[in-house]
């Protein structure tokens, strides 16, 4: 009979019992005590992740030894693993910021009054790694295996390393010290399992210690989570069902593409990275930081992540698949093609091939408002594969970038057009309202233009005083060839980058741009949105050259008489997609207003940085020796261009040039390195001149 809990304890236990009881009890503690005593020597031993509280417990694998290499055994991701997520997520570090700070921050434009005591900390970013080791016997034998099939042949250097990951993230490591706590991920290829079908094989450097890669580190970081392209590929399908997402996973699988497997970083868990991976910076192993650099150098929680563009190399829509797919420009064509279907026409600066800011949620967001052609990018095993001119590659970092631009451009016009104007008078926009609209832009009744040559904001000279009044450190440093320097060159508290995207300044906006008879101001919004974007860089302009201050006063609808946007609401953004209607306004259109420009904040920064391919050994060693002599580099690339006709010497020397330097730079072993393996083969420890 089973009695209520409540009953047991009323019942006094005769005295045999309570013995009985009291030797369990007393043989429970000591176990308890002893086990607790035992896995606290295992973690200090072995730095397992026992306890994680804010975030799930990684799952520790026992490594796999196969030829005597290492793996990471793991099971397969159930079935419904491989349909991606489609919820909206916010910017958790947002969210901790009142709305009375975050209206004066982004009315004002002044971190001050209610934000005087806000507590703001600096962002947590986490390092994001896409890792390959293409002489791996297992890989090796996959990728030949498609080759074959496929009759052609992909560039050796994608392939070749120079043990650049090592020493990548020894600059990380040395580069971030000051950082909060932030996890490092690793994203590796994965095998077949040759024994076992139900799991597969995770590549691992060899030189990492397993067991580091799910502890946290005696230094400032956790270390290394590791990731595999089975666990994050994902089809982004609102009507699929699990087996036709396995389907599509087991079609797409094995890849030797970075753009399908950069195409899936917004599929990584955000249970498993920090603060749902609001900030979070994405290298190759073939890039550096290269000198200390304070965590505003990538974003903050002010003014977002910071983007480094090139304004000398623009990128214009390409549909027709024509451009070298070996390279980048077919997918940066593919993904200029797709910005300009949802945004309008112009060319769009190429990202800069270095460390690149990123935000999860943002990534995400892009990921699903081009759901098709990310599903499509893994169909190329090998880049340029697939020439299906509807399914071509995308490339991840330009789209997600330009995606957070123009979602910043979209949000300043629908909080004024439609927030601000179509909500006083039941969506329309007659003559009176358009001469309340142009007056409010700066023009006169009986003038049809409005000059922009007073358009002068300087806000991104005020950014150090406005971090530091926040509790901040500013991205600029005092000794430029001990730490990276970094200036902000625009902030999008300053409205749209019009030049830096291809498109002429506009000098003047047009009366006409506000239309010539009574409209919806949704049709305005998307008349100046995509099909007239000159207007819609004029309207910006002209706001921003009547604001009082350095924040974006005007833009924001009237003050509400409901209570500030709450969690409930289940708006966070604007749609993905356009609908032909508008969609019903948010409960309080202000505070949603503030809180859709915050969330698309950005900077342009500019921080000393090289970037350089590997032509030959004699190249390589010049490269290298102007490198050394250039002190205030805060970024690094290096790239392997060596041409696939050099001679076994040449590759050979370069190899050991490019090594030998690597370890005079950054020379200081990580505790995530194995003590039983060397930095390097021992035939290639001879002194190297470089």
């Amino acid at each position: 009979m089973l009695l209520p809990l409540h009953s047991c304890f009323r019942r006094r236990p005769p005295n045999a019992l309570r013995i009985r009881l009291s030797v369990l009890f007393t043989i429970s503690l000591v176990i308890f005590i002893a086990l607790h005593y035992r896995l606290d020597l295992l973690s200090s031993r072995w730095n397992l992740a026992l306890s994680t509280p804010r975030r799930p417990t990684y799952r520790v694998q026992v490594p796999y030894i196969e030829d005597g290499l290492v793996y990471h055994a793991f099971a397969l991701n159930s079935p419904q693993d491989a349909i991606a997520d489609y919820k909206i997520r916010p910017i958790q570090s947002h969210s901790q910021i009142s709305d009375e700070c975050l209206e004066q921050w982004v009315g004002k434009g002044r971190w001050e009054g209610p934000c005087a005591t806000q507590n703001v900390k600096d962002a947590i970013i986490d390092l994001v790694y896409v890792w390959v080791n293409g002489s791996n016997p297992l890989h090796e034998k996959e990728r030949s295996k498609y080759i074959e099939a496929g009759g052609r042949s992909p560039t050796n250097s994608r392939f070749r390393e120079h043990d650049e990951l090592r020493f990548s993230l020894r600059a990380s490591a040395k580069a971030t010290q000051s950082w909060n706590k932030s996890v490092w991920h690793l994203i590796t290829a994965d095998v077949p399992h040759p024994r076992d079908t139900g799991r597969r094989l995770g590549l691992v450097p060899q030189w990492l210690d397993f067991n580091a890669s799910v502890a946290r580190s005696e230094d400032n970081h956790t270390s290394v989570y590791l990731h595999h392209d089975s666990q994050l590929f994902r089809l982004i399908n609102t009507t699929a069902t699990p087996d036709a997402a396995m389907a599509w996973r087991d079609n797409v699988l094995p890849t030797f593409n970075s753009h399908s497997i950069e195409s899936q970083l917004p599929n990584l868990d955000p249970e498993l990275v920090s603060d749902n991976m609001s900030r979070s910076v994405s290298l190759n192993d073939d890039q550096f930081i290269a000198l200390p650099a304070p965590p505003s150098a990538f974003h903050s929680n002010l003014y977002g992540p910071v983007f480094r563009l090139d304004a000398n190399l623009q990128v214009s829509g390409d549909a027709t698949g024509r451009a070298d797919g070996d390279g980048e420009w077919r997918s940066l064509g593919w993904s200029a093609h797709l910005l300009n279907t949802r945004f309008g026409e112009r060319t769009r600066a190429y990202v800069a091939h270095n460390a690149r800011s990123l935000s999860l949620p943002l990534m995400h967001e892009t990921s699903l408002a081009f759901g098709a052609q990310f599903s499509a990018t893994p169909l190329s095993r090998f880049r340029g594969s697939h020439r299906d001119v509807n399914e071509l590659e995308v490339n991840m970092m330009f789209l997600a970038t330009h995606w957070v631009i123009e979602r910043k451009r979209e949000a300043l016009l629908w909080s004024w057009i439609i927030a601000k104007w179509g909500a006083r008078n039941g969506g329309k926009l007659d003559d009176a309202v358009r001469t309340v609209m142009w007056k409010e832009a700066g023009g006169q009744e009986d003038n049809n233009e409005i000059g922009l040559e007073r358009l002068r904001r300087i806000t991104a000279t005020d950014v150090d005083v406005q971090m530091r009044l926040a509790g901040l450190q500013p991205p600029t440093v005092a000794d430029r060839n001990m730490e990276a320097h970094t200036d902000y060159t625009f902030v999008s508290q300053d409205g749209y980058p019009t030049g830096l995207n291809g498109r002429k300044t506009e000098h003047a906006l047009s009366r006409a741009c506000l239309g010539t008879k009574e409209a919806s101001a949704w049709d305005l919004f998307i008349d100046v949105l995509k099909h007239k974007p000159q207007c819609g860089d004029a309207i910006i302009a002209a706001l921003i050259q009547e604001e009082d201050d350095d924040g974006l006063s005007l833009f924001l609808p009237p003050t509400s008489t409901s209570s500030a946007q709450s969690e409930s609401d289940p708006m966070i953004t604007l749609p993905l997609q356009l609908p032909s209607e508008a969609p019903p306004l948010p409960r309080n259109p202000r505070a949603f207003a503030v809180r859709l420009l915050q969330r698309y904040s950005f900077v342009l920064g500019d921080t000393p940085s090289r970037f350089f391919g590997l032509k030959s050994s004699a190249q390589a060693r010049a490269a290298l020796r102007e490198t050394t002599r250039q002190k205030d580099i805060g970024l690094l690339c290096i790239n392997d261009d060596l041409p696939e006709d050099a001679s076994d010497r040449d590759f050979r020397r370069t190899d050991e040039l490019l090594r030998a330097w690597f370890r005079d730079r950054w020379p200081y072993r990580m505790e995530r390195e194995r003590d039983d393996n060397l930095a390097v083969p021992v035939h290639e420890q001879n002194e190297v001149v470089y």
